[in-house]
C-alpha cells in the first residue's frame, strides 16, 4: 500500500531545506544568463528599497556575489527565480550577462513553499507580506493555522494575529506597507467594518493618535455600537398599535365580566396614542 504524505510532514522537510537555500547532493551550481531569469510568481515583498538594492550591488561589485542565487529549470530554457530577488535586482542594476545559479528539481508547491518560508525566515517582510506569505502557505499545503505556526517555529497566535491583518480595508493594508501607521494600530481596527476603520485611520493620520488612544477610540466605537444594538433590538419589537389592541381586548373582557360598557376615546398624534376610557363610580341598575 503507497504511504501518503501529509501536507505539515512536506512543509516541515522544506523548512529544514528553507533554514539554509543553499545547495544540495541532487543540486546543480550552474552558470545561466540573466535575463533568462523570470520573478517568483509567489515572491511575498511587493516593496523592495532602491537604495539597499544598489548598496547590495555595489558590494557585489566590490566583493563578488556571496551566496548564489536559487533558481529552478522551467521547459522553456528559461528558469524561474526560487530565492535571492534583492541578488538578482543588484545583479541586473550592474547588467552583468550571467550569474552562477543553485538550481533546483522542485514542483510547484515545493518551490511556492520554499519561497515563501526563506522570505519569512529573513525577517525582511513587511507585517501585511508576512500575513500574506502565511495565507499562502496555509492554501498550498492544505494545513492548519496550528500545524504552520509549529513548523515555522512560531506561537499560533503570531500567525493568527498576522493573518488577521487581512481583514483590514485596502486603506489601512496601505498605511501599515507605507509605515505610516503600525502592525498593532492595525490589530487595533481588525473588528470594525471597513468603513469604520477608514475614519480611525483619518483620526490616527490626523491626529497623530497612539496605539493605546487607537485601541480606546475602537472600544468607546464598539460599546456604542452595541448599545445601539440593544436599543434596536427593543424597538425591533415595538408595535404601539398592538398595544392599544391587546389594552381593549382586556377593557372587552372586564366590560363582559361586570356587564358593562365603557366609553372609550382613542386619539393617535405623530408621537403618541392617547386612549382614554371612561368608568362608571357606580353601575347603573335596569
Amino acid at each position: 500500500m503507497e504511504e501518503t504524505v501529509k501536507p505539515f510532514s512536506k512543509l516541515y522537510n522544506l523548512t529544514k531545506r528553507a533554514e539554509k537555500v543553499g545547495i544540495s547532493d541532487e543540486d546543480v551550481l550552474k552558470e545561466i544568463f540573466i535575463d533568462k531569469i523570470i520573478p517568483n510568481k509567489y515572491q511575498p515583498r511587493y516593496e523592495f528599497d532602491d537604495d539597499k538594492i544598489i548598496e547590495l550591488a555595489d558590494s557585489i561589485k566590490q566583493n563578488g556575489l556571496l551566496q548564489s542565487i536559487t533558481v529552478r529549470e522551467l521547459d522553456n530554457g528559461f528558469y524561474e527565480l526560487i530565492a535571492g530577488e534583492r541578488r538578482l535586482r543588484a545583479l541586473r542594476y550592474l547588467r552583468l550577462e550571467t550569474t552562477k545559479a543553485i538550481v533546483k528539481e522542485l514542483t510547484d508547491e515545493q518551490m511556492a513553499t520554499l519561497a515563501l518560508i526563506e522570505n519569512i525566515q529573513r525577517e525582511e517582510l513587511s507585517p501585511i507580506e508576512e500575513a500574506y506569505a502565511y495565507q499562502k502557505l496555509l492554501e498550498i499545503n492544505n494545513i492548519t493555522q496550528e500545524e504552520l505556526a509549529k513548523s515555522l517555529g512560531k506561537t499560533q497566535a503570531t500567525v493568527a494575529n498576522k493573518i488577521r491583518l487581512l481583514k483590514l480595508c485596502p486603506k489601512v493594508i496601505d498605511a501599515i506597507s507605507t509605515k505610516r501607521i503600525t502592525e498593532r494600530h492595525g490589530r487595533a481596527m481588525v473588528k470594525l467594518d471597513h468603513t469604520v476603520q477608514e475614519n480611525i485611520l483619518h483620526q490616527i493620520l490626523t491626529q497623530n493618535l497612539n496605539v493605546i488612544q487607537t485601541e480606546k477610540r475602537v472600544a468607546n466605537y464598539l460599546d456604542i455600537k452595541e448599545n445601539n444594538s440593544k436599543i434596536n433590538s427593543l424597538n425591533s419589537n415595538y408595535d404601539a398599535q398592538k398595544i392599544v389592541s391587546k389594552f381593549l381586548k382586556e377593557i372587552s373582557k372586564l366590560e363582559n365580566q361586570y356587564g358593562i360598557n365603557l366609553e372609550k376615546e382613542e386619539e393617535e398624534e405623530m408621537s403618541s396614542i392617547t386612549l382614554k376610557i371612561k368608568i362608571p363610580r357606580y353601575k347603573e341598575r335596569k
